[in-house]
């Protein structure tokens, strides 16, 4: 196959803290590559390990601006560190005009985080990364809201999404004093809205080290 030059900008998202086995720093700008990443950040890093695997006898090379990678958006401080799977993201399930819930961005998101989870297993399972506890656990995360406007909302967009099995694991409830949320101290519920409701699912924290 036709090699390939390449210049790709990347953002930098997540977090990583030293530069992967293909990117090489080098000082030399006359130095002939396949490749080009600008940024040191999580995007260059895995579209950097896409390429290695689909082409391994291309040559990368990473540039990088500052003394080390990941500092900017890629710091884990300086992001969420979640893997966006659309569970709790209201936006990502709009009303229509007709009252319905459209999910398809929402199962657009969720699959292509799955598609980011297999790879991460075949990187696991390939011995390039080992314990993934590292670098992702699940976390529970829930979506509040009050009124019953949001609250119908709500659970129009829980049953919306039980027609795909990306999100069969979520919980709905309308019980303001579920445990789940918790009680103050003298047993009001939190919210002390009776009218308040939570949908309950497991999200994915994700920091790359």
């Amino acid at each position: 196959m036709k090699k390939l030059r390449a210049l790709v900008l990347c953002l930098n998202l997540a977090g990583t803290a030293a530069l992967p086995a293909w990117a090489e720093s080098t000082a030399d700008t006359a130095k002939t590559t396949d490749v080009v990443l600008i940024g040191g950040g999580v995007m260059s890093a895995t579209l950097g390990t896409y390429l290695q695997e689909l082409q391994p006898d291309w040559s990368i090379t990473m540039v990088e601006r500052l003394d080390k990678v990941a500092e900017e958006s890629s710091n884990g401080w300086n992001n969420a560190g979640t893997g966006h799977s659309a569970f709790m993201e209201l936006n990502y399930t709009p009303e229509k005009a007709d009252g319905a819930i459209d999910i398809s961005k929402a199962v657009e998101i969720s699959e292509a985080f799955e598609i980011s989870r297999q790879f991460w297993s075949y990187q696991v399972k390939n011995g390039v990364l080992y314990d993934p506890n590292l670098f992702i656990n699940s976390v529970p995360h829930i979506s509040f809201v009050w009124g019953d406007e949001n609250t119908a909302f709500l659970n129009q967009r829980y049953k919306a999404l039980q027609h795909s099995t990306l999100f069969r694991g979520m919980e709905f409830s309308d019980d303001y004093a579920t445990p789940i949320l918790g009680t103050s101290g003298d047993g009001r519920a939190r919210s002390c809205a009776e009218s308040g409701c939570y949908a309950h699912a497991d999200w994915h924290r994700c920091q790359l080290r």
